[in-house]
């Protein structure tokens, strides 16, 4: 697809100065991924080529062709070209929430429909928009992005930014991303992400006893369970600043409070959960920097509805295919009622 026919069906949505100017910025972004891309295999063949990136692109080769094979996930070009950015991220994600609600705020986009972030090719675009958005009284987050899925709109390339990973971090991501192309909700950000969490769950555990790499599956078994209960302490004190913002007080009160929740998340709660894991410090440049409302949203958003989605892969016998259809049974209800449903999957594990 061409940069001029990109912007021929964009054009009809440039509206206003703003809007204008962020879309160009998206169509010369991926532009940029598509045009520096070059194939994995014509790499790998490259005898000059650096000897560890080249193992790196031959491993993808071959997790790309267990997605397809084992995990049933789309066979197209995807993950199958490599690019180098020469930069550390691929895009930076813009997320807000009002001072007073742990709800995202939305942003809508063709093809993608309404999703919980804004993205930019530029850290320092990503950061202008959320001081805006911050004038305006959001609590804003920008957080980096390795890669993202264009739902096989393009053929994303492997880019530098993730390519080092470890096997089970890289696998994971390739997973996900692919997942995306399996199925994708438009306007559903939540159950998109949980979705994908979860192919990308099962299909580590899979590649690993594949691989028959039992010390990386330990290493990985021991990471998640720790993700899960960083994920779980910051839920808790979330849930407890959902509770604060129903309550009929004045603001400035409101606005103590909340600071109160926050302070005991960062200084009690977390080193509770640091000492359960022996002083791991993985996540406290994350937990120290601007913890607010629009940051915490970005946790419910990407795991909400895993249990209840493992739930569906159990009851399935661990049958991929089988699991794909009865998400997409979940797909064609109406956002409500899918709700209500994955709610009640979720509490059947309690």
């Amino acid at each position: 697809m061409s940069l001029r026919f990109l912007i021929l069906i964009l054009s009809p949505l440039l509206a206003g100065c703003e809007t204008a100017a962020y879309y160009s910025q998206a169509v010369q972004g991926q532009w940029s991924l598509w045009w520096q891309r070059q194939p994995i295999e014509e790499l790998v063949a490259d005898e000059t080529l650096d000897p560890e990136l080249k193992q790196r692109l031959q491993q993808v080769l071959d997790i790309r062709e267990f997605a397809y094979k084992q995990l049933g996930l789309p066979n197209n070009n995807t993950y199958r070209y490599y690019s180098d950015l020469h930069r550390s991220a691929v895009v930076w994600n813009v997320f807000a929430a009002e001072e007073f609600s742990v709800i995202p705020k939305q942003w809508c986009f063709p093809i993608a429909g309404c999703v919980s972030y804004r993205g930019y090719f530029s850290e320092q675009a990503a950061k202008d928009y959320a001081d805006k958005l911050a004038r305006q009284g959001y609590d804003t987050y920008v957080g980096s992005v390795a890669a993202y899925s264009t739902l096989g709109w393009f053929d994303d390339p492997v880019l530098n930014t993730f390519i080092h990973y470890d096997e089970a971090h890289l696998a994971g991501l390739i997973f996900h991303e692919l997942a995306h192309q399996q199925l994708y909700i438009p306007g559903d950000t939540t159950f998109n992400e949980s979705f994908a969490s979860t192919v990308e769950v099962a299909g580590i555990e899979r590649w690993l006893a594949h691989q028959q790499r039992p010390e990386l599956m330990d290493v990985y078994l021991h990471r998640q369970r720790l993700s899960r209960d960083f994920i779980a302490t910051l839920l808790q004190g979330r849930k407890s600043l959902e509770k604060l913002y129903q309550q009929d007080i004045h603001e400035l009160q409101k606005r103590q409070r909340k600071q109160h929740i926050i302070d005991e998340l960062v200084t009690q709660q977390y080193p509770a959960f640091k000492s359960r894991w022996n002083g791991v410090t993985h996540y406290d440049k994350w937990i120290n920097h601007s913890l607010n409302n629009a940051k915490l949203s970005t946790l419910a958003s990407y795991h909400q509805w895993q249990p209840a989605l493992q739930r569906i892969l159990f009851e399935s016998e661990g049958d991929l295919t089988v699991f794909y259809q009865r998400v997409e049974q979940l797909a064609q209800q109406a956002k409500e009622q899918r709700e209500q449903t994955l709610e009640l999957l979720s509490q059947a594990d309690h």
